[in-house]
C-alpha cells in the first residue's frame, strides 16, 4: 500500500512521448499520479502535459533529455531534486530499434542504443530505486520486449538481447528489493501499435502481420499496473497470444530455431542510410572457389 501522506504519489516516465510510454502516462493521470515525463521531443512532451492537467488535474513537469547521453540519468535525477519531487513509481520505457546487420551498422549508433535499452535502464534503477526503498515504497516497471525469449533473428542484432538484459536484471532486482516495499517488473510485450515500427523504418512489413498477434497500448499498460501493484511478477507477458506464444517456442531446441530463423530474409535486416557503416565488399564462398583458396 501508498504511504500515508497528503501527497499524492509521483510517477517517472521515460520516453513517454508516444507507444507505451505515453500510454503509461494517461493511465496514472487518470489514477490519480502526478507525473515527471521525459523523451528527447519538447514539444510532443508539452502537448501531452496538457491534455493530462486539463483531462485529470494533476501535475505534470517536463524535463526533455536524451537518454542516449550518458550523463542524462544524473541530470534528469539532479532536475527532479532541484525541483523537490519524489519519484515513486519509475517506467523505463524509452527505447527503440536499430534496423540492419550488425557489421554494416556503425557503431557508435549501436552504442547510443545500448545506452538508452540498458545502461540508462539501470542506472536509473539505481538511482531512485534506492530512495524508494529508503520510503519503504516503490514501483519499477522496465519495458522489455517478447523478443528476448526469441532465437536470433537477421537483423537488429541488439535489442533482442539488450531486451534479455532488462528481464534478468529486472528478475535479480526484485529478489533485491524483496520485502522492502518495492516491487519490480519487466514488461514483455509483442508487436504493439506504436510508431516503433515506423522509427525502424519496417512499418509495410509489420502490417502484413495477422491482427490476433497485435496488441493495444493502453492494455499492456493495465496489465503491466495490475502485475506490478499485486507484485505477482517479476515477469508480466501481456495478451493471451504472446502467454500461449512463449511457453511453446520455449519448448523448441534453440539450435533448431536459431537455424530456421536464418533462413528468413528477417524485418529488421535493412541498414537506414543514416546508420550504415563505410561498405567493404565481403568475400563470398564464390570468390574463395574461383581463387582456389578457402
Amino acid at each position: 500500500m501508498p504511504p500515508t501522506s497528503p501527497s499524492r504519489l509521483t510517477a517517472l516516465i521515460t520516453g513517454a512521448s508516444s507507444g507505451i510510454g505515453r500510454d503509461y502516462a494517461r493511465f496514472l493521470a487518470a489514477e490519480g499520479y502526478d507525473l515527471i515525463i521525459t523523451a528527447r521531443r519538447a514539444d510532443r512532451l508539452d502537448e501531452l502535459a496538457k491534455e493530462l492537467k486539463s483531462a485529470f488535474g494533476v501535475k505534470v513537469v517536463c524535463l526533455p533529455d536524451d537518454l542516449a547521453d550518458p550523463a542524462a540519468p544524473q541530470r534528469l535525477a539532479e532536475a527532479v531534486k532541484k525541483k523537490r519531487l519524489k519519484v515513486d513509481y519509475l517506467v523505463n520505457n524509452a527505447g527503440y530499434v536499430v534496423p540492419g546487420a550488425f557489421d554494416r551498422v556503425r557503431w557508435e549508433t549501436q552504442r547510443d542504443m545500448l545506452q538508452v535499452l540498458v545502461t540508462a535502464v539501470m542506472e536509473m534503477c539505481h538511482i531512485f530505486g534506492h530512495d524508494m526503498a529508503a520510503r519503504g515504497y516503490g514501483r519499477i516497471v522496465n519495458i522489455a520486449s517478447v523478443a528476448a525469449y526469441m532465437a536470433g533473428q537477421a537483423g537488429g542484432t541488439l535489442y533482442a538481447p539488450s531486451k534479455s538484459f532488462v528481464v534478468r536484471f529486472s528478475q535479480n532486482l526484485a529478489v533485491d528489493y524483496r520485502d522492502t516495499g518495492v516491487h519490480v517488473v519487466a514488461v514483455c510485450p509483442g508487436f504493439t501499435w506504436s510508431e516503433f515500427h515506423d522509427v525502424a523504418g519496417n512499418r509495410e512489413a509489420m502490417n502484413r502481420l495477422p491482427d490476433i498477434m497485435w496488441l493495444e497500448g493502453p492494455a499492456v499498460v493495465r496489465e503491466s499496473h495490475a502485475v506490478v501493484e499485486a507484485d505477482t511478477g517479476p515477469v508480466v507477458i501481456p495478451g493471451r497470444f504472446y502467454k500461449l506464444f512463449t511457453f511453446f517456442y520455449g519448448l523448441l531446441p534453440e539450435n533448431m530455431l536459431n537455424r530456421r530463423v536464418r533462413s528468413g530474409r528477417g524485418r529488421t535486416r535493412d541498414v537506414r542510410p543514416q546508420d550504415a557503416r563505410p561498405a567493404a565488399r565481403r568475400r563470398t564462398k564464390k570468390d574463395a572457389a574461383s581463387s582456389g583458396k578457402p
